[in-house]
């Protein structure tokens, strides 16, 4: 795939929300970039960036190899503050550089009577980043359409990349065409919908028509709708699998099915209500 400036960003990348601060994490992510995995997305609220970094080290791949991914959170929001927490997830991750930064969470309305202006100005310490070499691409998170309308009214620099919840019963149609439009990639986090699609007798059988697992029928229905899916997992034959989807193609019919799916696996976090990130 390719951003907006060209940078080439691999297709799948490794999820690692909820992995632990401790040597198995290490080794996930040593294993993770021995199947094949070259894009690891990770967060300064994962809590996990120093261990994230002693994977990839361990790892002994040449970091040029590598697409890593880190995100702002919100506590570290203000100009200088942006700057500092950049360079420190940089440190921490012992990567020089980061090839994508992310807003991790959208000042929300229901918070801020001001949000426009904090996302803004977040925004152009973003563009400082860009334009100063700490990052090759910038980014957002959870952005809902006036949110990004909002931002790009504003912005120099246009973001390449929207991370959002997507995942078979959540379509989210409406930020996937504003994002096509503006050409914005959108990141699909969650794209097994936290293992609930499992369950899912429906995604069961259509998986067995496939001959493919049903995490391979939601990380190839991503890609069929041009998102980047971040799966996640521990069981080193499913991260070798969750890269095995190239060889198979969902056809029109079951896309548009999936497409309809009834809400299922949903987090239930919204970025214009929720006061729960604030």
């Amino acid at each position: 795939m390719k951003l907006n400036n060209g940078i080439i960003i691999p297709p799948i990348g490794f999820g690692t929300w909820k992995l632990k601060n401790n040597d198995e994490t290490v080794e996930i992510i040593k294993e993770a970039i021995g199947c094949g995995y070259r894009h690891i997305d990770t967060a300064f609220a994962y809590g996990n960036e120093e261990t994230i970094g002693k994977g990839i080290k361990a790892s002994n791949i040449n970091r040029k190899e590598l697409f890593i991914t880190g995100k702002l959170w919100n506590d570290d929001r203000g100009y200088e503050n942006i700057i500092n927490a950049c360079k420190r997830t940089i440190k921490n991750l012992n990567c020089e550089y980061l090839d994508l930064y992310l807003i991790h969470w959208p000042a929300s309305k229901a918070v801020h009577d001001d949000w426009i202006e904090i996302n803004n100005e977040t925004w152009k310490a973003f563009e400082y980043l860009y334009e100063q070499g700490l990052v090759k691409a910038i980014g957002v998170c959870n952005f809902k359409v006036n949110q990004l309308e909002e931002l790009i009214k504003v912005a120099k620099i246009k973001p390449m990349v929207n991370q959002i919840e997507f995942h078979i019963g959540a379509y989210n149609k409406d930020i996937l065409d504003f994002c096509y439009k503006n050409d914005i990639l959108v990141e699909a986090w969650s794209p097994l919908g936290s293992g609930k699609l499992f369950k899912v007798d429906e995604l069961k059988d259509m998986a067995l028509k496939y001959n493919v697992s049903v995490a391979q029928l939601c990380i190839k229905w991503c890609l069929q709708n041009n998102t980047l899916p971040l799966p996640k997992s521990k069981n080193i034959e499913r991260i070798k699998n969750n890269l095995d989807v190239f060889d198979f193609e969902i056809t029109k019919d079951d896309m548009d099915y999936l497409n309809n799916f009834r809400d299922v696996g949903n987090s239930g976090l919204d970025s214009e209500t929720i006061t729960l990130f604030n």
